[in-house]
């Protein structure tokens, strides 16, 4: 993906996809990703995950090796435009995560 593309993305909400404008407060949390996904090679570009229970499919960023939410240990960035909406796709998130550990 080109750098256009992800500055782009980076000014889309995850949850609602609107338009994050530039004088906007943006909200994000990090997340790691389920065993045996493997994210190489995706170190600073958007991945799309299909939450399969809401039907809806969602941008994570994937941080640089040497950026601060990899040093915290995330293997994903959500980017939202709200409280609300980050606490949606959290909740979603939870929910499917909840579904796989479960069927294991």
């Amino acid at each position: 993906m080109s750098n256009s593309n992800s500055e782009k993305l980076s000014h889309i909400c995850a949850w609602c996809t609107q338009e994050i404008l530039e004088d906007d407060d943006v909200f994000g949390f990090g997340a790691k990703a389920s065993h045996g996904i493997d994210l190489t090679g995706k170190e600073g570009e958007f991945v799309t995950l299909n939450l399969a229970l809401r039907d809806k499919v969602v941008l994570a960023l994937i941080p640089a090796e040497s950026s601060a939410p990899k040093a915290e240990g995330y293997d994903m960035v959500f980017i939202t435009c709200s409280e609300d909406c980050a606490q949606f796709l959290k909740d979603a998130l939870e929910l499917e995560r909840d579904v796989f550990e479960n069927d294991s």
